[in-house]
């Protein structure tokens, strides 16, 4: 796929999404459009059916897929995490998964679970026990961000008390029931309801691999890829922050009597707020990229699997720095916006409140205040980050 095919793409998935978000419509066609064009492979080496894109590349396309359509843009997150996750452990060498991503399918998943145990903390009640020709899955999985346009979906199970399994089944076997059930107030049509897996059957190759809970992990960069995603599509959105101020603050006929232009195009305060929003705009985006040199530089490092761990470490660090920061300044963003508009730029028909939306969600993935303080900790006593899907 050329860069102007790529383009295109993105153009054609851009259609229409304002209104699909307006009407809660769910993403088909769009998601049938990156499908085709295998947007999900750009991360794949060239000999192996991608683009041979670096990480920082991969980010800049996400954040121009999520200027597009935030919410496919989303459903994507784990499907790209996945690949990266692939790329580490296979060390870019073919495997099955390597050659399904490359031939467009996509993935979803089915990781986290409702209950009492701690957020992180890889204990689930969902399942995985062997029968006579591989195993049986069984349990409810929650916020399966992608699954329901999904080909594959990936899902963390309990094969014992002490070991995780990760598993890989088409979306379509027998006893899988997605349900289009997230309620979430931006980003939402996301497919990230509820999926339930009753005795489906899981083939011996379809076993990804096993994780001892009670030993430390080698390092891995997987997760920090994985978080500093959501600032990414916070930065996409961002430039629909600005492209939307300017169509209103051009849209305007009236202002106040005391304003100090008649024209509020005009007016030297409402073009100081859309400046800072570009500049806001430009600050997201640059600090994201910036972090996403760490995750190329600890990618480079890996060594039969395994990434260096004080380049790993300092990936963590940069998305976390990166969250902090790009919370902050796209959610000032997303409000001060109205600024330039009014009283009428809260009118449901202008849908300006969906990028508001869309980051507040986006920024309750991760607590900011555990990112900021896991931040200080490390840098005044060399403590490590917690060791979970979050760092």
């Amino acid at each position: 796929m050329s860069s102007a095919d790529l383009r295109a793409t993105l153009a054609a998935i851009a259609e229409g999404a304002a209104a699909r978000e307006a009407n809660d419509e769910n993403p088909f066609a769009a998601m049938e459009l990156a499908r085709v064009a295998r947007i999900g492979a750009v991360r794949l080496p060239v000999a192996l059916g991608g683009r041979g894109f670096s990480i920082r590349q991969l980010f800049a396309t996400v954040i121009d897929l999520a200027e597009a359509d935030p919410a496919v843009a989303h459903i994507l997150r784990v499907h790209y995490w996945f690949a990266e996750a692939e790329l580490l452990r296979a060390g870019s060498t073919e495997t099955p998964w390597i050659a399904e991503l490359a031939r467009g399918a996509i993935f979803g998943n089915a990781l986290s679970e409702l209950g009492a145990a701690a957020v992180g903390s890889l204990k689930f009640k969902t399942t995985l026990t062997p029968d006579a020709t591989g195993y049986r899955l069984t349990g409810t999985k929650y916020y399966c961000t992608g699954t329901l346009f999904a080909d594959w979906v990936n899902v963390f199970a309990a094969k014992d008390e002490t070991t995780l399994a990760a598993v890989v089944v088409p979306t379509n076997r027998p006893g899988i029931t997605m349900l289009d059930d997230w309620d979430g107030m931006g980003v939402r049509n996301t497919g990230s309801g509820t999926t339930i897996f009753e005795n489906v059957e899981v083939r011996t190759e379809e076993l990804l691999g096993t994780l001892r809970l009670d030993v430390a992990g080698p390092p891995s960069y997987e997760y920090a890829f994985l978080q500093l995603y959501l600032q990414a599509i916070m930065a996409g959105v961002m430039r629909n922050v600005v492209t939307d101020a300017i169509a209103v603050l051009k849209g305007r006929d009236r202002s106040f009597s005391h304003a100090p232009s008649a024209r509020p195009a005009d007016d030297p305060l409402l073009q100081q707020v859309l400046g800072q929003l570009s500049a806001m705009a430009f600050a997201a985006e640059s600090t994201v990229l910036a972090a996403t040199d760490a995750l190329d530089a600890v990618a480079a490092s890996v060594t039969a699997g395994v990434p260096d761990a004080e380049l790993t470490t300092l990936a963590s660090l940069r998305a976390a720095q990166a969250k902090t920061h790009v919370d902050e300044i796209s959610l000032r963003a997303s409000s001060l916006m109205f600024e330039v508009g009014g009283a009428s730029a809260a009118s449901r028909k202008k849908n300006l409140d969906r990028h508001w939306r869309a980051i507040r969600t986006l920024t309750l993935h991760n607590p900011t205040l555990y990112k900021a303080q896991a931040i200080g900790q490390h840098l005044l006593t060399g403590a490590p980050f917690p060791a979970n899907g979050y760092f």
